[in-house]
């Protein structure tokens, strides 16, 4: 049970909701569920105020916030299979929860340079601590297997 339970799944399992969430929310936006509806963040207000301040043709929002919702979504995969295998087979696969992790880098290093194109300081400083965030979690998370395979050693 405390495998189950373990820091560095409840790091990968946040993760993995984290960006499953978030490329749902771009889809399911305002959306009434039946059960409920899904409020979400507006993104097209937002996009729309950059697009016209920089001069692209608002056609593109929809486009791109779909795309964007669609790599979230995909990055999701590799962590859900990392926690997965850690969890029902106590193997722990490295390869799926780097490839998870660095394509979540990559997206907020990405995210960051077009906050500061389009001039939004407060997007900045959330996704830049969101990429903090994501490092800490890596060196956590292989700090803890490395842990673990040094003590059954």
């Amino acid at each position: 049970m405390s495998r189950i339970f373990s820091i560095s799944n409840l790091m990968i399992l946040y993760w993995a909701m984290y960006w499953l969430m978030n490329g749902l929310d771009k889809f399911l936006n305002r959306q009434n569920l039946g059960f409920f509806k899904w409020h979400g963040k507006d993104r097209s207000d937002q996009f729309s105020g950059y697009f016209n301040n920089t001069g692209v043709d608002v056609f593109w929002i929809d486009p791109l916030l779909y795309l964007v919702a669609t790599w979230e979504l995909a990055i999701a995969i590799p962590l859900a299979m990392a926690l997965w295998l850690q969890v029902f087979s106590a193997r722990f696969n490295v390869n799926y929860f780097k490839l998870g992790m660095s394509c979540g880098a990559l997206t907020f290093i990405i995210f960051s340079f077009f906050d500061v194109i389009f001039g939004d300081r407060a997007e900045l400083l959330e996704h830049g601590t969101f990429l903090i965030l994501i490092v800490v979690t890596y060196q956590l998370v292989l700090n803890q297997q490395l842990f673990l395979q040094l003590k059954r050693s």
